[in-house]
Formats: structure tokens, sequence, C-alpha cells
């Protein structure tokens, strides 16, 4: 509409009484503050036609005018002092940047994750769309099909009334200004014998497609009621090719898809599988794309032009017209944990939304998240298991106590060495896993046994010792070697723990004149042609972190894992499940490297070996691991028989974030709340206290953590931060 009749149109036509009062709830993003909760506006009776929920409204704010989101429209027939809304935005007769399904989603994950409305709403479309006004659109002016004429009418607006009389689909709001005037036509939209409509527009693209019919369970389409969600259980590259197939299907039946998988990395095999098998159109979310690519495969969702979207994380929230599967691959994946508020989960928003718009959810996984495996153990998901790869690796576990018994000191077993050169002799290629970059764990006193800390994190910093320098892991620090133990000023100091390049001086040392190279964080300037080199067999040998399981196209024959056990030391709950994960990855990253020559082999050094992640892997079998794992954690109040929330006291003195979180605990205890801690935490450049909070089940937790929140004022300076359903404690 033009500008100036849209501004004018929103007068006092409510005061006549014919008409209930209409408000609408807008809410704000990107306002600050003003984003936690919606503001009430007055929606003019000229605007009525178009406030649809989910639409874009400006409103003013102050002097300001901004654009906010339409979250409810409500009579009111009492006299209110509300503002009222300048204008709406968005096309009536396309889809919405917002569903209704999609702002129900967003209030859930806004409750479930203590977060404010407004965060959880900027999950729902990308910031400059969000921002981003559409073009001018052409309006048209009907006659109001009820709205007796007045007793005096004047001449302008009697013409006015006799094109309008003559035109029942509506009159352009040029030709009746050239009629009757600006001002004419403003009276008239003023008394409320005319109003305003948006012309009609061409459908789009895909508007028109068949009606869905419920009857394939596979491609998640409903059949009279909810369709549980499943776990799919497998190798990798079979439920890749399991869910190719799904979502061919339901884009076969006119249905649409949304693949979700943890990093930017998995995409483009997600993307081309799906391409080879003709699974219709596609259009691909994530961070990585440039705002102008992001905001046009976002708008090619919204539109219907896509019949699949894969992406990460944040692709669960684009509008989708028709979806009816969902999968979210590699579940228990910790990218799949959002570290921004709202701190959601992608596994429970994909069952979430699901939910909502009638959906199903597949989650795949080779070792899905103990809480997934007790959903699926308690009938709460389906489990779909896939056969195992027709060629599995041979399998060595290393006892490392053993080999130090015997006389073999060294980060590499004799079975490991002995493996790298079989592997190498012939046209195989040869991956060692270490759990950390850098050439050693810790530089350590053996007078005192204290390693050499940070001053300004107090955490052990890791050694290079071809450097001669020590660096800080939490505030990147780095400084030279101590050549005195700076505790008792001792001279006897030592590297301890392998990392990445003391495997590789060892490596290099054992194979001299081997073709290898190092991947890691220090390393991934050249990721790409290690990745090039290693499959054209310019490389035989890599060492690298778990880097090395999500570089795509890389097929060792052989893996080896120096510290099998490495990642179960971490003070953490969940350390032997990501130790399970990560083994599970390894074991399922040979397999893929096919049944040639050599035979694909997998040796893990462990000083555990009977452990239950050990006898798990050998065994391939994982679910005598999680019934000991839900045993254990039903016994110590861990989830999944527990809910748990992560508030970090942070302050630039750490006096001051110490009192902050003991004032946290007091209130949560008060509340009926466990708390575990407080417990202070490394952080560069200021302190971090967190207290774990815990109930027996999500309802207690949520209200016990608001009201806590609600008691406790969080001075200047310092901030609260929140993690309901925390995947890291540390």
């Amino acid at each position: 509409m033009d500008a100036e009749l849209r501004r004018a149109a929103p007068t006092e036509v409510h005061a006549a009484g014919a008409d209930p009062n209409l408000y609408g709830e807008v809410l704000l993003p990107h306002t600050g503050g003003l984003a936690d909760r919606p503001l009430t506006y007055r929606i003019p009776p000229a605007l009525r036609p178009f406030a649809a929920v989910g639409a874009r409204a400006e409103v003013p704010l102050g002097p300001r005018r901004v654009l906010g989101v339409l979250l409810a429209v409500r009579e009111d027939d009492g006299v209110r002092a509300a503002r009222p809304i300048r204008d709406v935005v968005d096309i009536p007769d396309e889809p919405p940047l917002v569903t209704p399904a999609l702002l129900a989603l967003a209030r859930e994950i806004a409750a479930e994750t203590l977060s404010p409305l407004g965060n959880a709403v900027q999950c729902l479309v990308p910031p400059d769309v969000l921002r981003r006004r559409p073009p001018s659109r052409p309006r048209i002016v009907v006659r109001h099909p009820s709205r007796p004429l007045p007793a005096r009418l004047g001449r302008r607006q009697a013409a006015m009334l006799a094109i309008l009389d003559a035109a029942p689909e509506g009159v352009p709001v040029s030709d009746l200004v050239g009629a009757g005037g600006r001002d004419g036509l403003r009276r008239l939209l003023e008394s409320g014998l005319a109003q305003l409509r948006e012309a009609v527009r061409t459908p789009s693209p895909g508007a028109a497609r068949p009606p869905v019919h419920p009857r394939d369970a596979k491609s998640g389409r409903r059949n009279g009621g909810p369709v549980r969600p499943a776990l799919l259980l497998g190798h990798p590259d079979a439920r890749a090719a399991w869910i190719t197939d799904a979502v061919a299907s339901a884009v076969r039946d006119g249905d649409r898809a949304l693949v979700v998988v943890p990093e930017i990395v998995d995409v483009p095999p997600m993307v081309e599988s799906l391409r080879r098998r003709a699974a219709g159109t596609m259009a691909v979310l994530h961070s990585g794309l440039s705002r102008r690519e992001r905001r046009a495969s976002w708008m090619r969702a919204r539109d219907g032009a896509a019949d699949v979207v894969v992406g990460t994380r944040s692709a669960l929230f684009v509008p989708l017209p028709r979806l009816r599967l969902i999968i979210l691959d590699n579940e228990p994946a910790e990218a799949h944990k959002s570290d921004a508020a709202p701190r959601y989960h992608a596994r429970d928003v994909a069952l979430r939304r699901a939910r909502l718009e009638g959906a199903r959810a597949i989650l795949g996984a080779s070792a899905p998240s103990v809480e997934t495996y007790a959903a699926a153990a308690a009938g709460d998901l389906s489990a779909i298991r896939l056969p195992p790869p027709r060629s599995l690796p041979v399998l060595t576990v290393v006892d490392m106590r053993a080999e130090r018994h015997e006389g073999h000191a060294g980060y590499l077993s004799r079975a490991l060495v002995q493996a790298v050169g079989r592997h190498l002799r012939a046209p195989g290629g040869v991956a060692l896993l270490v759990q950390r970059t850098g050439y050693a764990r810790v530089l350590l006193c053996r007078e005192c046994g204290a390693a050499v800390r940070c001053p300004a994190c107090d955490v052990a910093m890791a050694y290079d010792r071809e450097a001669g320098t020590v660096r800080c892991r939490v505030c990147a620090r780095t400084a030279r070697a101590p050549d005195v133990c700076p505790r008792c000023r001792g001279v006897d100091l030592r590297g301890v723990g392998a990392g990445t390049k003391r495997i590789e001086e060892i490596v290099r040392r054992l194979f001299p004149g081997l073709r290898m190279a190092r991947f890691d964080a220090e390393t991934a300037g050249g990721a790409d042609r290690v990745v090039r080199d290693f499959a054209e067999g310019r490389l035989r040998l890599l060492v690298g972190t778990a880097r090395l399981l999500r570089a795509p196209g890389l097929r060792p024959t052989l893996v080896g894992v120096i510290d099998a056990d490495g990642p179960m030391y971490v003070p953490d709950f969940r350390a032997a499940e990501r130790t399970l994960q990560r083994l599970r990855a390894a074991v399922n990253w040979a397999a893929a490297s096919g049944g040639g020559r050599p035979a694909p082999e997998v040796v893990l050094q462990t000083r555990v070996p009977d452990h239950p992640v050990m006898r798990a892997i050998r065994a391939g079998d994982d679910a005598a691991f999680y019934d000991g794992e839900l045993t254990a954690r039903r016994a110590f109040g861990y989830p999944p028989y527990a809910r748990l929330a992560r508030v970090v006291a942070e302050a630039s003195a750490p006096a001051v974030a110490r009192a902050l979180a003991a004032r946290i605990a007091a209130a949560a205890r008060a509340q009926g709340l466990d708390v575990l801690g407080p417990a202070v935490l490394a952080a560069p450049g200021h302190a971090r206290v967190q207290c774990v909070l815990r109930a027996a089940d999500g309802t207690a937790l949520r209200d016990g953590t608001r009201a806590v929140l609600a008691r406790v004022p969080v001075p200047p300076g310092t901030r609260l931060v929140v993690d309901v359903d925390p995947q890291e404690m540390v």
C-alpha cells in the first residue's frame, strides 16, 4: 500500500463500536531485553486482512519503527492505550516466514531451555531475512460487504463507491486516487465503507502439488495418529543408503524431507548420495554459506521449490511445506548441541518438530547416546537395525600394562608396529589416532610431581619439545618451556603423555623415509591437500586427532588408536559413553575401506582391556555396556533417570564469581533441587564457577531453576549461563 495511506488508515475506526478491537502480540527480535516478551499493539481495521500469525509487522518502538513477528491475534472489547501496528509486510497468499507449527516449536524450545522467547524465534528465520523488507506490493480496495451507507455521503465518496460496486473483485489504489483523490480514499477507508486487500498473486512454486495420503510409514506420513519415531542403528555407509532410499520414497509420494548431519563436512557426501538417487530438488543450509546463499536456500525451501533440505542443526527450523520425514544422523555427535542461547539439542528439536507437524523422526547412530538407547528400550522409539558390513576389520586389543611388564616401553606397542609394517609393505594406508595435539600432554616435574600450569587459568599446559614451548589450551597463552619447576625449583622436567607431534616423531624414527603427515588443529590449513595425497598414495601414513574421522574420502586399511581409554578419564559422567562412540567410529572407519588387500585392521591400545567399553568393542555388541551404564546412572542419579541444568557464574574477579555461584547453590537447595558444586572452572581472562542443579523430572528442574534465576540478582559486570541438559560438565 501507499505508505501515506497505510499510515492514515488505522485511525479511530474501532471506536465506532461496530467491530471489536483486535490486538496483536508482536515479538521484537534483535531489540535486547525487549526480545524476552511480546508487546501488545492495536491492529487497525485496514490491516486486519493481513494480520496472520507468523507474519512480520512494522510497529512503533519509541521514535523508531521496527520489524517484529506477530505471535497472536486476539479480540478485546475493553479500551486500551495500545499503539497501532503501522504495517504488515508479508504477503498473505505466500507461505509465511514463520509457520504456526514453528512458532509452537520456538515456544517449546524457549520453555525447555529457559531461554528468552526472542532467542528461540530468531532461530526460525535467518537474521537478514527477518530484517529484510519485501519489495512493495500492489494493493486493491474492495467494498465492505455489509457496512451500511451513512445518511450523508460526499460527492467524491459516492463516485468511488460506485466504482467499487461495479468491480466486486476490487480496484487498484491508484484508480481510486485518480477518481476521488488521496484524501477521499483515506476518509473512505476510515469510515469502514471500503477495505484494503492484497492484489491476487500467482501461487508459490509447489503450492499446487497433490495432497498427501496416509499410507507409507517409511516416509513418515500419518495414518490417523502420531507417527512413532525410530532409532536407525548401523554402519554409517549402511545408514546413508537407507536414508537415501527413505528420502527418495518420500519425494516420489509428494512429501518433503529434512536431513540433518552434525558437521558441515558431512553435508556434501549426503547431498551427493541423494543426487545419485535422484531424490528430488535440494536446498543446503549451514553456517558455512554466505549470507546470500543461505537466504536463497532458505527462501527456496520456504516457497516449496525444494523437496529435500540437507544441513546442520540450524536447518531444523526451515519452514518446509508438507514435511513428513525428519532424519537426524549421528545422533550422539557433540556438534548437535547448540553452544549459544537457546542451548537446544538437535535431537530434541527433531523429535518435537516431528510431533508438531505429524512427520516421522529418524535418529541415526552407530552407538547412540545412553538417553536415546533407553528411550528405544522403553518403546518410545522403534528400532531399525541394519546388517553389518560384509567385510569387518580384524580387531586387536593390546594390553599396554602387559607390554610394560614384558619390558617393552613406549607409546607404540609391538603389535601396532608390526601391523604398520605389514600395511606399508602392501598397498595400504595407515592412520594413527591420538587424543591430543602437540608433543606431550604436560611438562611434569619428576621431583615434586607437579605439572607446569598456566598462571592465568591454572590448568596444565601442553608441552611442545620441538619448539621448546608450553601452551595453554584454554587461553592460548604460549611461553618458553621452563628449565626448572616453577613450584619446587627442581630440574628434572619431562614431557608426559603423547600428542600428535610426539607420535609423529616416534613413527619417523621407526620408519625412516616414510611419506607421512600430521592431521590435527595445528595443520588444518593443509587438510584438503593431505586428504588428496593420502587417497592417491603419495602419503602412506597419517597421525592425527579425531579430525581424521570427519575428513571425507580417507579410507585407511589400518587404524591404530594410541590411547584408546584416554577419553574415559575426563571428569564427566558421559566419559565411558563417549569413549565407546569414538572407538566404534574408528572401527567403522576401517570397515569402510572394503575387503581388498590388505584386509582392514584395527589395533586398540589400552590399559584397561577388561573395561565394559573394550568388551563391547571386541564383541561387536554394545547391549551389555548400555545396560551396565543405565544401572550406574540410576544409582547415581544421572540422565535419563534425572534432569540436569548447568548454571555457570562468570565475572572478572574470582571472588565475585564464587559469591554469585554460592547464592545460586543456596537458592537451588531452598527450591528442593540437588546441587553439585559450586566448582571452579578454567577460563581465559575471567573467572567461571559452576553449579549443576538436579531434579527427578524436567518440570521440577525447569520450575526450580526458573525460580532460582528470578530470586538471585546478577551484579553488574557478571552473568549467568544456563544450560539445561548439558552435554559437557567441565
